[in-house]
């Protein structure tokens, strides 16, 4: 009989044994041990592990399927915001692209450009720490998604844990990715669906993304999900070095045993950018998974810290989208949308036609000068692509084809949702129902809008429980979701005991908010989350919002004279400000924000260059404007202090130049206290 040490030993000597087999097999293709060694491997660790539980690892490859969750996915805070990506949709965009970002750095050479095919699947976030995978996210809003790690560790090509063949694994570390099917996968996958009846998955990436929110990670497991890793968020590298480029870190990643794309590619200047764009164009039909374009980024992570972001994306990178896939289709009836804030949009119905992989039957239409230039009429055949492969679009109406003396289409005079007058607004071609929150249509969708995840971000309240809810007069705005309880829930289709007792509990979470996030919700006309979080700084307080004056607006940040008048219209309608007591009578509670609370900072413009271990850039970059600081991205003369971190670029050189103040991390604590 060994001794419990000799045990531990041997289970932790097979459970590396079989992860490093597993990664040959189903990662490297190139299996050194046979099926039936491999099996032996694995079954005398599930025999140790079922004779002495308690030294089974979270992380031990026994582990790649769990039991059912419990209480559905939980939120979970990224240590770094995961960003989205400007498109380019032609040649001449990538050279501006380009241009730009020389323009930034001063340089006037070829810079080096990592390519990566951009998987058409679903973001996430693995986070190893001390080399085990310890959490997985979906991409969510960007700074919070949900838990899938259950449902992750069933992907058997993704390891639980790193392989350290080459460099230092960081202590922590954020690793992206795109979890995908492969397009045979996903027929087979269909298939076995069509075959038991079930409801079928529109494209492989919806296949993917509905295979991750299994509540069974059973179920996951059956699905076939790869997954390809581009890149690192947050690390901490105090006893390891990072490469200094994005090419070289898709090496690293490799030897630690995740899965990369063997098609990433490093070029020279933006030609070289090109050119891969159009080959690869040529051969993505072979590719054995969907992509959707190319995502181009400058290569050294100096430069891309130089280059830092602009709202949600990095000036560093740019997704080259591939020219959208059309298909014919006859308009069958053309209707009339009322959006949040009264807009009437007209939407075609289509006869059914799949474009680019998705059956494709409705288009919107935008507005009447659009279907004005077209010249678009029931009965028309037209061709449609997916802009951007994701949106249906009309771009040519057949004429010959149409039969003689079919009607204009003509707008409409009254709203269809409340049959109030529409008003078109001067110089606009938009018709608009000016009857707010009278109107169904804009109750509905200003409640959408409010219980989305950037603003109040209310899980289990879809378009369809709202509409219900309003139907039934069970909510009339937004603020009486707070008074709704679960009796009310159980009259509607679809509820259950569990479903109602879950969407109180994450209507009552989402009483404790942010300033600016409350200010978004609230769904202002011009304010969107980068309005809301300005206004929130300016202000501070929900108080000093309410009883804000027009000419201080106009002193805001990027607010002028059309978003102030709506701004003021909002503030100065009684029944808007009814709702707000409403909420706040309610338990809502926005969060004061902490502006020109430090007065070191307080209308300080500042300027972050170089990497922090105490702080990730954007976290630094939260932290400081909510101290009330004016945070940017380039040195000037109206800089009045540089944050200097590990790596800097050329700013401390030209601060100095200029004479500004500079703050290196060691001393970073002090002045943020």
């Amino acid at each position: 009989m060994k001794s419990k040490s000799e045990v531990r030993l041997r289970i932790n000597e097979l459970s590396l044994s079989v992860h490093k087999h597993s990664h040959r097999y189903h990662v490297l293709d190139d299996p050194i041990i046979s099926d039936k060694e491999f099996d032996l491997l694995f079954s005398e660790l599930l025999s140790l592990e079922s004779k002495f539980p308690e030294f089974i690892s979270e992380n031990s490859p026994t582990q790649r399927v769990g039991s059912k969750l419990a209480e559905g996915f939980q939120k979970i805070q990224h240590e770094e915001p995961m960003l989205s990506l400007e498109n380019a949709f032609d040649d001449k965009e990538l050279v501006e692209f380009e241009r730009r970002i020389k323009d930034r750095l001063l340089v006037e050479g070829e810079l080096d450009f990592c390519c990566e095919p951009k998987i058409d699947g679903v973001a996430v976030n693995l986070l190893y720490q001390n080399g085990g995978l310890f959490k997985a996210a979906t991409r969510g809003d960007g700074k919070v998604g949900e838990d899938i790690l259950h449902n992750v560790k069933t992907i058997t090509t993704l390891p639980l844990v790193l392989s350290e063949e080459s460099l230092t694994i960081p202590e922590l570390i954020e690793i992206r990715g795109e979890i995908y099917i492969e397009t045979k996968d996903f027929e087979n996958l269909n298939k076995g669906l069509r075959e038991k009846g079930e409801k079928l998955f529109a494209n492989p990436r919806n296949a993917a993304a509905g295979s991750l929110r299994q509540l069974d990670p059973k179920i996951t497991s059956t699905r076939p999900l790869k997954l390809f890793v581009h890149g690192v968020g947050a690390s901490n590298t105090k006893n390891s070095v990072l490469p200094e480029t994005q090419f070289d870190m898709l090496k690293v990643l490799s030897n630690w045993g995740l899965p990369t794309n063997s098609e990433n590619r490093l070029v020279s200047g933006i030609r070289g950018c090109i050119n891969y764009f159009k080959e690869t164009q040529e051969r993505r039909k072979l590719f054995p998974y969907e992509i959707d374009g190319i995502v181009f980024k400058v290569d050294k992570f100096n430069l891309q810290m130089e280059l830092g972001n602009i709202a949600r994306a990095p000036r560093w990178a740019v997704a080259r989208k591939f020219p959208s896939e059309t298909g014919i289709s006859c308009i069958k009836s053309i209707s009339f949308q009322v959006g949040r804030v009264g807009s009437i949009t007209p939407v075609a119905e289509l006869e059914p036609v799949k474009v680019g992989g998705v059956v494709i039957s409705h288009a919107s239409l935008h507005n009447f000068d659009e279907i004005k230039r077209l010249d678009i009429r029931v009965g028309d055949e037209v061709l449609l692509k997916r802009a951007g492969d994701v949106i249906p679009q009309i771009v040519k109406v057949h004429v010959l084809k149409r039969e003689k003396k079919v009607a204009k289409v003509q707008p409409p005079k009254v709203c269809p949702s409340c049959q109030n007058k529409l008003i078109k607004e001067e110089g606009g071609a938009i018709l608009r129902c000016v009857a707010h929150q009278e109107c169904p249509s804009q109750q509905v969708e200003s409640i959408k809008h409010f219980v989305s995840r950037d603003a109040m971000n209310i899980d289990g309240l879809g378009e369809k429980i709202i509409t219900q809810l309003v139907e039934k007069n069970l909510i009339t705005d937004i603020s009486d979701l707070y008074l709704l309880n679960q009796d009310q829930l159980l009259e509607l289709e679809g509820f259950a005991q569990k479903s109602a007792f879950k969407l109180i509990n994450s209507i009552e979470k989402s009483k404790g908010t942010s300033l600016s996030r409350f200010i978004y919700s609230l769904g202002i006309r011009e304010v969107g989350e980068s309005t809301a979080l300005n206004l929130a700084v300016y202000y501070g307080t929900l108080n000093h919002f309410l009883n804000a004056r027009e000419e201080d607006l106009l002193e805001i940040k990027d607010i002028g004279p059309i978003a102030t008048k709506f701004i003021c219209d909002f503030l100065n309608h009684k029944p808007s400000r009814q709702i707000i007591s409403k909420l706040l009578s309610s338990g809502v509670k926005a969060a004061p924000s902490l502006e020109r609370s430090n007065p070191k900072l307080s209308g300080k413009t500042i300027v972050i260059t170089g990497s922090f271990n105490s702080f990730s850039r954007n976290k630094l970059k939260e932290e400081l404007i909510q101290l009330g600081a004016n945070v940017t991205t380039s040195i000037s003369s109206k800089t009045d202090i540089l944050l200097v971190g590990e790596n800097p670029g050329s700013k401390a050189q030209k601060a100095e130049n200029l004479g500004i103040q500079v703050v290196y991390e060691e001393e970073l604590s002090r002045l943020l206290s």
